[in-house]
């Protein structure tokens, strides 16, 4: 039985997936790590004080990290969300001038405007994007 909503693509799933096995195995690394350094130090004779210590800073280096990471990603995510919300300003404020304009010679040229408003919008802020896309719509339907 599939558990993922309907909603999630293919490469959504595997992602789930993949970052799933990733944590699996990174959390397998980091015990068999602590368990190697706490071997280490039972044959080095440190005291069980000293072997908590041991622990605590492993543990304090794995939540550094976690935490650099964790914030790493933050920062790709609201950059990422940042684009997204001028586009959609860019996006919308042209479409808002199509929509409402009347279909006359001035009006054509106003439709002209918007059109290459988006355009702009979509080679300027969104290059990476657009491009994909372009590229795999030609291939799609064709297009050299």
């Amino acid at each position: 039985m599939n558990t993922l909503p309907q909603a999630y693509t293919a490469k959504q799933k595997r992602g789930l997936v993949s970052g799933a096995f990733r944590a699996i195995i990174e959390g397998i690394t980091v015990f068999l790590l602590l368990v190697l350094v706490d071997q280490v130090s039972v044959r080095l004779g440190l005291t069980g004080a000293q072997r908590f210590a041991d622990d605590l800073l492993g543990g304090l280096i794995v939540g550094v990290i976690s935490f650099l990471y964790e914030r790493s990603r933050a920062r790709y995510l609201a950059s990422r969300l940042q684009v997204i919300a001028l586009m959609n300003h860019h996006v919308r404020n042209a479409l808002q001038t199509i929509k409402y304009a009347q279909h006359t010679d001035q009006h054509v040229k106003l439709i002209d405007e918007s059109v290459a408003r988006i355009e702009w919008a979509l080679r300027e802020i969104l290059p990476t994007e657009t491009q994909s896309t372009q590229t795999s719509t030609a291939s799609k339907f064709g297009a050299v």
